[in-house]
């Protein structure tokens, strides 16, 4: 993996992160709205049900609360990084890669507050790729959402673990990072051989191509269990009293979800279809639950591999520590 290319794709997301969002600033410079970032995936149904139920706005009242969707946990990142929200969901490897970089230059990096999902990201493989294992990869063409998501880092340490690399890092498996939309077109057409991505588009691939789930994540962690969707603030944020009942909140929709999955799982599926346009066939949302679990445990040990991950394939230099990333 290019360390050069990899960062390149985290900082890319920088511009398109900031355009139209509120900065939630009044003119005599109080802080008087949280700006909240969210991702369209079903692994942060949770936060999506409490922003598009109007529950959490109601929780943090009279604090006014201005929410945006990304498409990419990298670009939940960059946009805190860049003061475009204040705290969001977002993968673990983007929180690990933004903030061993800022606290390295004295920035004070972020900090995971909460958890939000555990598993919910496959392999998924097309028929007539012929994958059966893993050096049936070799010579294939594979696909991630945007370099730097945790999806992506799972896909290369894969890689690295059956001796296989992309091509551009001079082996011998193409990958590429284009929108899950994208991946179903090019998975169809057969110009793509598989992805490795979160839910539901895992699941959507599946049912809606007749692919393959070749690798359900979840059984390559210790128990089953992985952090997948985390609560994370710049590390200025972290101690903001609005963003404390933003994680109280939080935490009362994980509860909620657990108990009445299905609630959660409307609730989140028309705030996608209010916001994205199109979050695929409801039923595709519903069976793709299974392959996840809820949690507002953010799962550190999972976070900190993913650390470990990031050096041993060079996207970190070998001294990059992510002391800090959690308070």
């Amino acid at each position: 993996m290019n360390r050069r290319v990899f960062l390149a794709g985290l900082a890319g997301a920088v511009a398109t992160a900031a355009t139209g969002i509120a900065l939630g600033r009044r003119s005599d410079g109080a802080t008087s709205t949280l700006r909240v970032g969210v991702m369209a995936n079903l692994t942060h149904a949770p936060l999506l049900a409490g922003l598009g139920s109007g529950r959490i706005a109601r929780a943090l009242e009279p604090v006014v609360v201005e929410s945006r969707v990304f498409r990419a946990g990298p670009r939940v990142t960059e946009a805190l990084v860049g003061d475009a929200i204040d705290v969001g969901t977002s993968g673990p490897a983007p929180a690990v890669v933004h903030h061993a970089r800022h606290s390295s230059h004295g920035r004070g990096g972020l900090r995971i507050l909460a958890g939000c999902s555990s598993g919910g990201a496959s392999l998924v493989v097309s028929r007539r790729s012929g994958v059966r294992n893993a050096e049936d990869l070799r010579g294939k063409s594979l696909a991630v959402t945007q370099i730097g998501t945790t999806q992506d880092l799972a896909l290369r340490s894969y890689l690295a673990r059956h001796a296989l690399r992309d091509r551009a890092a001079g082996g011998d498996v193409r990958v590429i990072a284009v929108s899950g939309a994208t991946i179903l077109a090019q998975m169809k057409s057969g110009e793509l051989d598989g992805a490795w991505l979160p839910e539901p588009w895992a699941t959507r691939v599946v049912r809606e191509l007749g692919a393959e789930r070749f690798i359900d994540e979840r059984d390559l962690w210790e128990g089953r269990r992985f952090a997948t969707a985390v609560l994370v603030a710049r590390a200025d944020r972290a101690t903001d009293p609005r963003v404390a009942r933003l994680v109280s909140a939080l935490e009362e929709e994980v509860a909620r979800a657990t108990r009445d999955p299905a609630r959660t799982r409307d609730e989140a599926y028309e705030e996608l279809a209010r916001r994205v346009g199109n979050p695929g066939k409801r039923a595709d949302f519903d069976a793709a639950w299974a392959f996840m679990d809820v949690t507002d445990d953010p799962i550190r040990s999972s976070v900190e591999e993913l650390g470990v991950r990031a050096r041993t394939l060079g996207i970190l230099p070998a001294s990059a520590s992510i002391e800090g990333l959690f308070p």
